[in-house]
């Protein structure tokens, strides 16, 4: 499985343009492999297209790499591809996105996950809801689809005040044109219910729902909550026109180079390698962006 420089090669099944998260967190995980002597081979899909995936990671198998780093756009449809990379004896490690594995044999091809914890973004979500509504509120959720929404919904579940009620939750496929598009409806079909804040499971629907919310005179009056850190969405954080924003750290190539070479080395590696984000507010956004340390 060495290339014929004699580095440990890598396959690297990637989700590919995707927007500034997505950018920021590919390219440091090919630096990182590159800087920790890897020959990686990138192999982003366009428009989430799993088949293109599947098949890049059946190539993978194929060529008899020593790892793959999976991507995925989807959390499920992985067994039949996971049980070929066990039974070739090729470890696979899961990045930002888990993947949800019901056969036994798959299971054992992956040695470790790594990337932030969608849970603990949706529940800083539900936190910032119930500090500012103390008395409850009304609001609308903009979903993308995955399994990141799962996880994102599963920790806003967990924290989320009895008093506070989700009018509705729908998709805006993290797009800002869509979420535009969707939070205008939104906000005409319930005017009569107040709604007070809108939780987007990404910056750019966040951004997307902040002009509408601009548009129809209410700036200041709903609350908008996002998840990524982008440069765009802090400081759209300092200008008003967001309230609160979550981090999801994209720089994690080093933390996955290095799982990679433990494994590699025989070493033992954990299952769950959790990435630390934070959460910014205007003040702290404001700092960020004039530190100009953002990678993305």
């Amino acid at each position: 499985g060495s290339s014929d420089s004699g580095k440990k090669t890598v396959g690297f099944v990637a989700v590919g343009p995707e927007g500034g998260f997505r950018t920021a967190n590919e390219k440091d995980i090919q630096k990182a492999f590159e800087d920790a002597g890897f020959d990686l081979t990138y192999s982003p899909t366009q428009n989430n297209d799993q088949q293109k995936q599947i098949q890049a990671f059946n190539k993978f198998v194929n060529d008899e790499v020593d790892a793959i780093i999976l991507s995925s756009t989807e959390d499920s449809g992985w067994d039949d591809s996971l049980k070929k990379a066990a039974e070739a004896e090729i470890p696979v490690f899961t990045v930002d996105r888990n993947v949800d594995v019901k056969d036994a044999e798959a299971k054992k091809a992956i040695v470790a996950h790594i990337g932030p914890s969608n849970v603990w973004c949706g529940e800083q979500a539900a936190e910032f809801v119930n500090k500012n509504f103390p008395d409850g509120a009304n609001g609308f959720i903009l979903e993308g689809g995955l399994s990141v929404v799962k996880d994102r919904g599963t920790g806003w579940g967990n924290k989320v005040a009895s008093n506070v009620k989700v009018l509705e939750s729908q998709s805006a496929n993290w797009s800002t044109d869509e979420a535009k598009t969707v939070t205008a409806g939104l906000l005409d079909k319930y005017k009569s219910d107040n709604p007070q804040f809108i939780f987007a499971q990404n910056d750019e629907m966040g951004l997307g729902a902040a002009q509408a919310v601009d548009a129809a005179g209410l700036k200041g009056k709903v609350k908008i909550i996002t998840i990524d850190g982008t440069k765009n969405a802090l400081q759209a954080l300092v200008d008003g026109d967001l309230s609160y924003v979550i981090e999801y750290n994209p720089i994690f190539g080093k933390e996955t180079a290095q799982a990679v070479k433990d494994y590699l080395d025989g070493k033992t590696v954990e299952k769950d390698i959790e990435i630390e984000s934070k959460t910014f507010e205007a003040a702290s956004a404001k700092e960020a962006l004039d530190n100009n340390t953002r990678a993305y």
